[in-house]
């Protein structure tokens, strides 16, 4: 009987540790250019590399100088999966640099599944901070998060 309830508890520590390492933290880089005033495209590196683009859905400038980048991208790995993510506010912060923003999303970037191995995923890129500059149309970015997959 002890050695029964030994291989249940050892069974049942296997699959919580299992469920557990469903969840896992990512990181990288975006670098991406404007098209025009409305879309950019690039690449991701690290954990979600691929191809990844984003609509700017509008631009507000805000009382204090910033501006705040009303975004929804759309991202492709290398494996061809898709990470479909909520939109997203970027607030970029002037610097004395013209056309220099210091840009971070303050709420973070969530997924919210896609294709593949992404299908029913969730997770929240917490860490997404770089600089846009306007002048020359680019933006680097680094992310770091965690996503949670399904399968």
């Amino acid at each position: 009987m002890h050695k029964a309830f030994v291989v249940c508890l050892l069974g049942i520590t296997c699959l919580a540790a299992q469920a557990a390492s469903k969840c896992q933290k990512v990181g990288g880089t975006v670098s991406t250019n404007f098209l025009d005033a409305s879309a950019t495209f690039g690449t991701a590196t690290g954990d979600l590399a691929g191809a990844i683009g984003v609509a700017v859905g509008g631009l507000d400038v805000n009382n204090d100088g910033s501006l705040t980048f009303h975004n929804q991208h759309h991202w492709v790995t290398v494996t061809g999966d898709t990470i479909n993510v909520e939109p997203a506010d970027a607030t970029g912060y002037a610097t004395t640099y013209p056309g220099l923003y210091a840009a971070i999303y303050l709420k973070g970037v969530a997924i919210t599944g896609g294709t593949g191995k992404f299908e029913g995923a969730t997770g929240m890129l917490t860490s997404f901070w770089g600089a846009v500059n306007k002048s020359t149309g680019e933006v680097v970015l680094r992310y770091a998060g965690e996503v949670c997959y399904a399968k």
